[in-house]
């Protein structure tokens, strides 16, 4: 059983990663937030710097992931990224957002099946057999899409496909298709990996019961609302202690601050860490209210300083 930590934008990047691997533990690998394809025939070094292979927590592999739409493009930035050291590179067919999914990217690539069907033989030759994975949704409006694409995925040699039980429409709203899921599982002869509400330890017992062919389970909103989420699923128990999380909060914030063009790109961040941080505490929606106000880091920092930080209870 392996656990991966998700590519959340603008949460899960280098600077959490990094966090994570020196305080907590249990995220066996990293999906990076994703890469946008560009055009041309070069990539921009700054454009790769979240994946910069020197900058990497030691012993948490990482795949980078892209999002696109143009083959060619595609081919351009996979071999920006293998000339990294990559081997292994994600194909981002699930990100929701109207602006990407109109647009034919993220789970927009699934609208068109000779777009997604080029987009996968480019990653498959690039990369070569067993290292180019996709991650999807069951589809845009209907959860039927992602059964009527299978036979077209499965043709092609992929690590793995990572589905997120939602359609896009959904965003990130109402309850995960398990049934759906249960149906793509069933059908998909590709090593599967699932992603969606996972947020407690019950959350994960109850899922690897009802799917125990399922080895690899992806972590997103859940792990960043309870950074031990992953460590805890590999004990058995809830191992969250509130001094530990604040040595990995204090890292967290000056490893963003060590990125961030000066407070505001900083609290940008940290904010956006903690509209999901919250639901870890009591009184976390009072926390928030005010951490979302602050406009500088001493105020922030003071905020927390001055909190008492009290765990929610959580089922186990």
């Amino acid at each position: 059983m392996e656990l991966i930590l998700a590519p959340l934008r603008g949460v899960t990047g280098l600077p959490f990663r990094r966090a994570l691997c020196a305080h907590l533990g249990g995220v066996d690998c990293a999906v990076a937030p994703f890469i946008a394809t560009v055009q041309g025939p070069r990539v921009k070094p700054e454009i790769l710097r979240g994946i910069d292979p020197s900058a990497q927590p030691p012993g948490l592999p990482l795949v980078p992931q892209v999002i696109g739409k143009d083959p060619a493009q595609l081919r351009v930035m996979l071999r920006a990224m293998r000339a990294l050291g990559y081997a292994d590179i994600d194909l981002n067919a699930g990100c929701p957002w109207p602006f990407v999914a109109k647009k034919g990217r993220g789970a927009g690539l699934l609208r068109d099946e000779s777009v997604l069907a080029a987009m996968l033989e480019a990653g498959c030759d690039e990369l070569g057999p067993g290292h180019f994975s996709l991650k999807v949704r069951l589809g845009l409006d209907a959860p039927t899409l992602l059964n009527k694409r299978l036979p077209l995925i499965q043709t092609f040699p992929l690590r793995e496909l990572c589905v997120h039980p939602r359609t896009a429409k959904q965003m990130y709203e109402g309850t995960v298709d398990l049934e759906a899921f249960a149906r793509v599982a069933e059908a998909c002869s590709l090593p599967i990996v699932y992603n969606g509400d996972i947020r407690t330890l019950a959350d994960f017992r109850r899922l690897a019961a009802r799917f125990p062919n399922v080895l690899r389970w992806m972590l997103g909103r859940g792990l960043v609302a309870n950074p031990f989420l992953a460590e805890s699923v590999h004990a058995g128990h809830d191992t969250r202690d509130i001094e530990r999380f604040r040595a990995w909060h204090a890292d967290l914030l000056a490893e963003n601050a060590a990125v961030s063009s000066g407070d505001h790109a900083l609290l940008g961040h940290l904010k956006e860490t903690w509209s999901y941080l919250c639901a870890s505490f009591q009184d976390g929606q009072r926390l928030w209210d005010a951490l979302k106000l602050t406009r500088t880091r001493a105020e922030f920092e003071r905020i927390l300083a001055l909190t008492h930080l009290r765990w929610r209870d959580i089922p186990c």
